[in-house]
């Protein structure tokens, strides 16, 4: 009698223990892998890149007297603005002015006595030589009149463009020697902001720097202002000591700030395509994948929606430090998978991977 009480017990606990390890085998199917995933979130035609600047002034000129001699006028300071034309400085001029007086007097004379043997030579009452020379001599005295002129007019040092008084290297009264800086003389208005731009990046951007090369530019002192630049010139001769390239942009002077050369400032350009339809990305090289069935390059998306992943074709461009370019299949806004592409299948459900504190 205990035998058969006890048969429905047993074949309720072996119905139990074979649910169980059903209900485990379910749940061991329904795991989900989590994958990294890489979002397209701009096209590779609009990528953004910052540089340091060197803010320069447009046009900078040291100027110096081409003459040795004694400063009698030089009341300029620095920071004083003046216009194209304006008296700089001057050097005392006594001897220039004398040399001139002399040079005239010896013109005047030789000028008169030509005439005269022009006259004479007409009429035959002196040679051919004679009167060679007479011209010779007047031409001369004139060639030492413009020279004296000359030396006159290097007395003086005048703007050779309006701008502002930037540096002053001696004072009145000194002597001066030829050549030698006496004032610095800059154009603020408008302001020449260089960048070394390494090769890679010149490469890319050199079809499209004169028209679709654009630039904005923060300052240190305003960080919370930026000023547009545009673009002057680039240099296809490599700087020293570098791999990089100089491409100067130029500011106009705003209105309400003042720039000045020297101020820290920090660049960024942006190549833009004209071709909306046209829509290129830059992604992991880990995240590009070739089918072995049929020779396809694919990146594998996910879709949000369903939670599964499935390859696309795509093609690819040029290889750079950041990644490969993709130039066709993918748009703004896809998820891709990042890493770990081969222990993916068509139609598998997948979950972002999260990040957690100490992971």
């Amino acid at each position: 009698m205990k035998y058969h009480s006890m048969l429905p017990l047993t074949l309720l606990a072996t119905v139990l223990i074979a649910g169980c390890s059903q209900a485990e085998k379910t749940v061991e199917k329904e795991v989900i892998r989590p994958v990294k995933l890489f979002e397209i979130t701009e096209s590779a035609a609009n990528q953004v890149h910052k540089f340091p600047a060197k803010v320069t002034a447009n046009s900078r000129a040291e100027l110096s007297f081409r003459v040795s001699g004694q400063l009698v006028n030089l009341e300029l300071v620095e920071g004083e603005v003046v216009k194209q034309g304006f008296l700089l400085a001057k050097l005392d001029d006594r001897d220039a002015k004398n040399n001139l007086m002399t040079s005239e007097a010896n013109y005047e004379f030789l000028s008169a006595e030509f005439t005269r043997n022009q006259a004479m030579f007409s009429r035959q009452l002196i040679s051919q030589a004679e009167f060679d020379s007479s011209k010779a001599q007047l031409k001369t005295a004139k060639a030492a009149l413009e020279a004296a002129k000359d030396q006159l007019s290097y007395t003086r040092l005048e703007a050779p463009f309006s701008g502002t008084i930037a540096k002053r290297m001696v004072d009145n009264h000194q002597i001066v020697q030829a050549n030698q800086g006496v004032l610095t003389l800059q154009n603020n208005h408008l302001l020449d902001i260089s960048i070394q731009v390494p090769e890679a990046i010149v490469a890319k951007y050199a079809q499209t720097v004169t028209h679709a090369l654009k630039a904005k530019v923060r300052f240190s002192a305003m960080n919370d202002r930026v000023f547009d630049a545009y673009f002057k010139e680039y240099s296809t001769q490599v700087t020293p000591g570098t791999q990089a390239y100089e491409v100067v942009f130029s500011l106009e002077q705003p209105q309400d700030v003042q720039l000045l050369p020297g101020m820290s400032a920090e660049l960024i350009i942006a190549q833009t395509t004209h071709d909306q339809s046209v829509f290129t990305a830059v992604v992991p090289m880990t995240a590009v994948d070739k089918d072995d069935t049929n020779a396809n390059v694919v990146v594998w998306k996910y879709d949000p929606q369903s939670g599964e992943v499935s390859p696309v074709n795509v093609t690819l461009g040029r290889v750079s430090n950041e990644g490969v370019e993709v130039l066709t299949g993918i748009q703004k806004g896809d998820l891709l998978v990042a890493a770990g592409l081969s222990q993916l299948s068509v139609g598998l459900k997948v979950k972002p991977l999260r990040w957690q504190r100490g992971v």
